[in-house]
């Protein structure tokens, strides 16, 4: 519930949703969850949920994922601007994704942002990148 700043859960049990509480955090909410499909609706139902929350998980994640299999290696596009600042990637496309210390390249495609991929090193991020642009924006 965004007006309380809180996480909300709730079930559907005989044709109607079933408010279960309002919680300070994401993994409270979910155990009461767990708790409320393992007493209305048993344990298989449990872990069908659970495996269905991780097939929608896995699908909605491969559809922000660009696939570059089919794309041969490209030059990586410079940045267009004048000077770039220390600490910032060379290339566009790329950003330096400071929690797992890596290089990260995303493009936008029908104005979502989807992921290419994490990175060692910047160069590797920029090619894909430039791949990517090959691949779904034709240039």
């Amino acid at each position: 519930d965004k007006r309380m700043n809180k996480w909300l859960a709730k079930i559907y049990i005989d044709g109607k949703d079933r408010h279960i509480g309002c919680y300070e955090n994401e993994e409270e909410a979910a155990v009461d969850y767990a708790r409320a499909v393992f007493k209305y609706k048993g344990k298989g139902a449990l872990e069908r949920a659970m495996e269905q929350r991780s097939l929608d998980k896995a699908r909605v994640l491969n559809s922000f994922v660009v696939d570059l299999s089919d794309v041969p290696p490209q030059s990586p596009i410079p940045k267009r601007r004048g000077r770039i600042k220390e600490g910032a990637a060379k290339y566009t496309g790329v950003t330096f994704h400071k929690q797992v210390n890596k290089w990260q390249a995303q493009i936008e495609i029908e104005g979502k942002t989807r992921h290419i991929g994490v990175y060692e090193n910047e160069e590797e991020a920029a090619i894909d990148f430039a791949r990517a642009v090959l691949k779904y924006k034709g240039q």
